[in-house]
């Protein structure tokens, strides 16, 4: 396992200096999908297979993205946000498996909903092409997720850590894909968390 992290931590910052230094798009999709591998080896060494089914998904969606070409091929991209979506779906089921399911975490979770809608209006040059529609029941399961992963967090800390985390890697993942030109420095904000997020449930 230590072996595993540290692979994983050398990856993921090779990964940070791709965005960072504007690397072509190639070194980018393979680098991104190596370091998606590892976070699934991390997994397959615990004892959680929700975990690792999870993660798998997680993995699927990250390989259609790096395909995705910064969210232009919306084929992948729309195949990517379906594996995530699934993957939430997991994570949901990996909570409740341990916790009793609190029916607040369903109006909780409309916050990600609202959230997207003023996004939409604030950011006129967004453009959703069309997948406006799926992301809000993406956000909305999302915002379940978070929800529960709020109302427990005292109670399975690393998980709901990186659920939450993993949040604020998807916010800055609207304005990757959907944002012309999109600065770089929320780029490398959602490497930075998405790959911390993953890195934590993967320990969880």
């Amino acid at each position: 396992m230590p072996t595993l992290i540290i692979l994983y931590l050398i990856s993921w910052s090779l990964l940070m200096f791709t965005v960072l230094l504007q690397f072509p798009q190639v070194f980018y999709r393979w680098i991104k999908i190596i370091t998606a591998f590892l976070f699934v080896m991390i997994a397959a060494k615990s004892d959680h297979p929700i975990i690792l089914a999870t993660l798998i998904l997680f993995f699927t969606g990250d390989v259609f993205l790096a395909f995705a070409n910064g969210g232009k091929v919306k084929r992948w991209l729309m195949w990517g946000l379906l594996f995530f979506w699934l993957g939430h779906i997991g994570l949901i089921f990996c909570i409740v498996a341990q916790q009793t399911f609190s029916y607040l975490s369903l109006i909780m979770g409309l916050t990600l909903v609202f959230l997207l809608v003023i996004i939409k209006k604030l950011f006129s040059q967004i453009n959703f092409r069309g997948l406006f529609p799926i992301l809000l029941l993406y956000g909305y399961t999302l915002g379940i997720l978070g929800s529960l992963a709020i109302l427990n967090f005292n109670s399975m800390l690393t998980l709901a850590s990186g659920i939450l985390i993993f949040i604020l890697s998807d916010i800055c993942l609207i304005f990757w894909y959907f944002y012309p030109q999109c600065p770089r420095i929320i780029k490398l904000m959602n490497v930075i968390t998405y790959f911390g997020a993953v890195l934590l449930i993967a320990l969880s």
